[in-house]
């Protein structure tokens, strides 16, 4: 098979920075034993399989609007939100058979090559995790997909067994032992930390297990096992997750962030800023000049921001973190009950909470976040009669603050609340694609989170609360004990350390957990309203979105879609679909 082909894709900011292979003829010129036989182009391909590999990040931001952790400032009535999702109208897809084969034919390929076995071995490791990663999004969506662990020779028939859908317990397996391999082959230094190490291939392990130990426990197996997976299998999954996670906790290459201890807000979110972190297993690195991202633009607040407050936390989202004591009592709201300040009503919550939503009065960068909805001008609070245009002052205040829902035709909080994790607060105005926050695909937190959830839910309790107090000892709430934690401690620890961070639209889908949190809710948001005679506030839950959100069971997978079918009639559409 000829190879040069492959190596054609390579891009050139890759080839430019490398004059060793500037200084060679064209490419489609060269021998494959040449390319193969060469390190600098061998590790070209890699190089270029890295910037191909969809770690999403900042681009997933659509997500976070798609569970109960926010809404939007559009209607934010896409198709997973209203359970539309159909053969013809998939949603966040992933079918990458292309870049599976292109990890394949360079392992392939890496068989015979001569260049040092050391370098070998370390970018067989990398390209191994590379197709793991992309077997687990496919699985995560689909369960079982075509097995693809070869390559193809398109001129000759293929075997049934690579166009039709393996199980998707096979596919849990091959991705376990593919990071097995990996682990062997990568090097343990933790740095730099946008290159796939040993602790990365483990990291990717425990997240893998997991998700194919809860499709064990919640999911139900169809389809002869094309999706699901044997109920018998659980615990060996939850294990296989559970030692995979330790083997990160124990090497000592990582530590969680803690400079601040005295200050549990500001600690937690300095987390997603300080480059320097000593938490971060791997990170997709952004520099804010030749590789950026435009988060900041799109969901710090308004005035903040080049449009601003896309991403907006739901009061359901909200009332889900727990108490510092570990209790979960509601706030008291309504025009009856004042608070000092913006974030009032949330004075008990858990530290994280404040390092993770921007709140009414929040100082930041140069200014104040004005999120008030409402001037209540009456001696005794009455919420029929509040101030509420944008075009009304009283005595020179606005009725209305600058980011709330009501503040003329921008793009505002329709929720009452924006995210203040990943936000750069050094600049008062970010534009589009200027920002240079990494995006961290794992850290050390997730880790402890995997191995307290793995060793629960196997019935290990003294493991289980070793590893969950480490992220509550760091965040200031109350400990557990074998007599008081439960799965929804587990799963609420694990929705508020991660928050927005990419993992609650896949935990509510391995939990079988989202019909619960979001079918048939209509999700909240909080009327802010400042009482101008006392100074202080109070707050009324309302309707942030105008429609009931729908999630059908069907949704727990992707549809394999008609256009994939109509390509290949061998593949079988999921259940209902």
């Amino acid at each position: 098979m000829k190879s040069a082909a492959y190596i054609l894709i390579l891009s050139i900011p890759v080839l430019q920075s490398c004059g060793k292979v500037m200084d060679k003829p064209p490419l489609d010129k060269i021998s494959q034993d040449v390319i193969w036989n060469d390190q600098t182009m061998t590790t070209a391909y890699v190089t270029n399989l890295y910037t191909r590999i969809n770690f999403y990040g900042f681009e997933q931001i659509a997500q976070f609007s798609s569970t109960d952790e926010a809404s939007t400032n559009s209607t934010n009535n896409t198709n997973i939100n209203t359970g539309t999702v159909s053969k013809t109208s998939e949603y966040a897809p992933y079918w990458d058979y292309t870049y599976i084969r292109d990890c394949a034919f360079f392992l392939d390929q890496m068989k015979t090559s001569k260049i040092p076995d050391t370098v070998k071995t370390q970018l067989s490791g990398e390209v191994r995790f590379m197709r793991a990663f992309a077997y687990f999004e496919m699985m995560k969506r689909y369960g079982g997909v075509p097995l693809v662990d070869v390559v193809l020779d398109p001129y000759k028939p293929v075997d049934d067994k690579y166009t039709t859908r393996a199980k998707e317990a096979d596919i849990a397996g091959f991705i376990d032992n593919e990071l097995t391999l990996a682990e062997s082959e990568l090097s343990d230094a933790p740095a730099p930390r946008g290159k796939i190490n040993k602790w990365t291939a483990y990291a990717l392990q425990a997240r893998a297990m997991l998700w194919a130990a809860s499709i064990a426990k919640y999911g139900t197996v169809q389809l002869d096992g094309i999706v699901g997976i044997p109920a018998a299998q659980a615990n060996a999954y939850y294990a296989k997750a559970s030692a995979a996670a330790n083997q990160v906790i124990t090497s000592g290459k990582y530590s969680l962030y803690n400079p601040l201890p005295s200050n549990k807000a500001e600690n937690y979110r300095l987390i997603f800023m300080d480059k320097e972190n000593s938490e971060v297993i791997f990170e997709k690195a952004y520099d804010g000049i030749n590789v950026t991202n435009d988060f900041d633009a799109q969901a710090a607040p308004q005035v903040f921001a080049n449009r601003g407050a896309y991403v907006d936390p739901t009061l359901d989202f909200i009332l889900g973190y727990e108490n510092i004591d570990g209790s979960t009592d509601a706030p008291v709201f309504g025009q009856n009950t004042l608070y000092d300040n913006g974030a009032g009503v949330f004075a008990k919550k858990d530290p994280r909470l404040f390092g993770t939503v921007f709140f009414q009065s929040d100082k930041w960068s140069i200014g104040t976040i004005q999120s008030y909805d409402g001037l209540d001008t009456n001696a005794a609070p009455d919420f029929s009669k509040i101030l509420s245009s944008n075009l009304v002052t009283y005595h020179g205040i606005k009725s209305v603050g600058d980011q709330s829902r009501k503040y003329a035709n921008v793009a505002c909080t329709p929720t009452g609340f924006t995210v203040k994790k990943y936000i750069d607060g050094s600049k008062y105005q970010i534009g589009e694609n200027l920002s240079k926050t990494n995006w961290i695909c794992f850290r050390l937190a997730e880790m402890y989170l995997t191995r307290a959830e793995a060793e629960f839910e196997q019935g290990n309790l003294t493991p289980a609360v070793e590893a969950l107090n480490m992220t509550r000892a760091r965040a200031g709430i109350s400990l557990v004990t074998e007599g008081t934690i439960t799965l929804d401690k587990v799963r609420t620890e694990r929705r508020s350390e991660l928050a927005f961070e990419g993992h609650r639209f896949w935990d509510l889908r391995r939990w079988r957990a989202a019909q619960a949190a979001v079918n048939g809710v209509t999700m909240q948001g909080l009327h802010i309203t400042w009482h101008y005679p006392t100074g202080k506030y109070y707050f009324i839950p309302f309707n942030a979105e105008n429609f009931t959100r729908s999630f059908p069971p069907q949704q727990y997978y992707n549809p394999i879609t008609s256009a994939r079918i109509d390509n290949n009639p061998k593949l079988i559409e999921n259940p209902l679909y």
